[in-house]
């Protein structure tokens, strides 16, 4: 399993990732067991573009491991993208090849969280796409489902710079997740909850209001998810080192394992 998160604000772009993975594996009578794995890289920068892309679901694409793969399709093929669309697209059309076609009703069994700044009219802002395959709930709320095919990979841009202007000028961020976000989901707004009555009282978290702070925020909560797998009765389905990324208009100005 996995979580990975992605925040779009006025500071700037945070992103987030563990670095587990539950494999099947066999003993030696043949039976068939789950071992969490660590140490997979599931955000990684992209370079060329001051941009970040991180992964959720499926661990291998056709038999590669999936970040050894995303690695490789970022490095390799420098020379035919030098836009975020263009990235995104060349993305799709790639995994389109390798990732067969699901149930359409499904909400998909892999994905990745694109994102970057790009101009728009005049100014740079942030932009997310989530290129992934099954039903897309953001383009379901938009009225704009029918335009992708859900059984296969779709380059969605979730959050368009002129969405995000309108969610800035209200002081507003926008924040994705995806993996194992059910508990997350629940307990996220529970503890903002609290946070926010704390800060009526002078006691401010996070704090300061920063870039890196906002990644910081998002390692806590990777990290709070990884221990609360650790002691409950699960097998660890988010854990091991976690990957942060941040970027603003200037490009990108931290990537942090720990």
């Amino acid at each position: 399993m996995t979580l990975i998160l992605t925040e779009l604000s006025q500071l700037g772009i945070a992103m987030a990732a563990d670095s587990a993975v539950t494999m099947l594996s066999l003993t030696l009578n043949g039976k068939k067991i789950l071992r969490p794995l660590t140490g997979i890289r599931k955000l990684l920068p992209i370079h060329k573009l001051e941009a970040g892309v991180s992964v959720w679901g499926l661990g291998k694409i056709d038999t590669i491991d999936t970040d050894v793969w995303l690695y490789n399709f970022i490095t390799s093929n420098e020379r035919k993208y030098s836009t975020l669309k263009d990235f995104v697209f060349l993305l799709q059309d790639e995994l389109r090849k390798h990732i067969p076609d699901i149930d359409p009703d499904s909400y998909g069994t892999i994905g990745f969280h694109v994102a970057g700044f790009v101009e728009w009219k005049g100014r740079k802002l942030p932009t997310l796409y989530h290129v992934h395959n099954g039903r897309s709930q953001v383009l379901e709320d938009r009225g704009q489902a029918s335009q992708i095919d859900p059984r296969r990979v779709n380059a969605n841009q979730d959050m368009p710079p002129e969405e995000c202007e309108k969610l800035f000028d209200q002081g507003m961020a926008y924040i994705t997740r995806n993996g194992d976000y059910e508990m997350y989901a629940a307990l996220s707004e529970i503890v903002e909850n609290f946070f926010s009555e704390l800060g009526e009282k002078g006691f401010r978290v996070p704090y300061p209001p920063s870039l890196k702070a906002r990644a910081d925020y998002l390692r806590f909560w990777i990290k709070t998810m990884s221990e609360i797998y650790s002691l409950s009765n699960k097998i660890p389905g988010i854990g091991g080192p976690v990957a942060s990324l941040i970027i603003s208009e200037r490009g990108i100005e931290g990537y942090e394992t720990s």
